[in-house]
């Protein structure tokens, strides 16, 4: 009973900061746009008429620091979590070789799965843009692929996970991770989203470290912007080929390895803290209620 209780309240201050989360994205989003008005009529972050693309990929890379810091901050001053549950700490013995090909194996298998529903629902991916090169494509490198691997790793995987943690590694790495998944607001990214991070959740309870996982998710955020580059720039052939390459490479040689590694006796399970069931966090009415927010949010706004 003591730890459905422990479930409950942690789950809650799970829910709190993921909205507040949102809640400072959007508010700074906003004030940046309201910003870019005052300077230029008629122009936003979304729309930034009159700025360079290096000053809206900076704005940008504030926001994202700011959504990460502010919920991460008030987590370590309000709740029981402490720094060192953050675990930026040196980690047990653990091997790239293995767990790289697999989580990109497992992030690849979800975006095939999610460019087959999209397909089949008729919709098309939204489309993003980069610069050609320069400060302003260092500065998209920082914000689409540093600033995520270290501040989402760093407040889910650190800060909601090290929430969860004395109720079970398994409900620590349930809970935060269908929080990361649903803040996307799209069903289809949220699905890639989810499955990385399981993974990533399982790498931080059995490495006692969340380096690894910024390692990982690093590398991911680095193909998929290398990918993205080369089919603005390059030949269509040589993105095509490395597309279809990582799409397919890595979840065959991933399964491969996972499947050798099961043979050889290793199982997920082991090094994991026992504890509830990951569905207890469901009865929280706060984490409930959230998690049925950001289910609907991105359907109602495009209403």
């Amino acid at each position: 009973m003591a730890k459905t209780r422990g479930v409950r309240g942690a789950a809650s201050w799970c829910a709190i900061a993921a909205l507040l989360y949102l809640l400072v994205r959007g508010l700074l989003y906003a004030g940046a746009g309201a910003l870019m008005g005052l300077i230029q009529p008629g122009a936003s972050l979304a729309k930034p008429v009159g700025f360079s693309a290096a000053t809206v990929a900076l704005l940008q890379l504030l926001v994202g620091l700011g959504a990460i810091v502010l919920p991460l901050w008030a987590l370590l001053r309000i709740t029981r979590l402490e720094a060192d549950d953050l675990r930026i700490a040196p980690p047990a013995p653990w091997s790239p070789a293995f767990c790289l090909p697999v989580f990109l194996g497992l992030a690849n298998l979800a975006n095939l799965t999610g460019a087959l529903l999209l397909r089949l629902a008729g919709a098309e991916s939204p489309s993003t843009s980069l610069p050609s090169g320069g400060m302003e494509l260092l500065l998209q490198f920082l914000v689409l692929c540093v600033l995520p691997a270290i501040g989402e790793e760093l407040l889910f995987r650190g800060a909601l996970q090290g929430l969860l943690r004395p109720c079970g590694s398994s409900v620590a790495i349930f809970g935060p991770a269908l929080l990361f998944a649903l803040l996307h607001l799209d069903p289809i990214q949220g699905l890639t989203a989810f499955v990385c991070a399981i993974f990533l959740g399982w790498l931080a309870e059995r490495s006692g470290s969340i380096l690894p996982g910024m390692a990982l998710h690093f590398v991911n955020n680095c193909l998929a912007f290398l990918n993205l580059y080369l089919r603005l720039y390059a030949d269509n052939s040589v993105s095509f080929a490395l597309e279809l390459f990582v799409l397919l490479f890595f979840p065959l040689f991933g399964g491969w390895l996972l499947l050798h590694a099961r043979q050889q006796g290793f199982r997920f399970s082991v090094g994991l803290r026992p504890g509830v069931d990951v569905l207890t966090v469901f009865t929280s009415p706060a984490y409930t209620l959230t998690v049925l927010f950001l289910f609907l949010y991105p359907f109602v706004i495009t209403l």
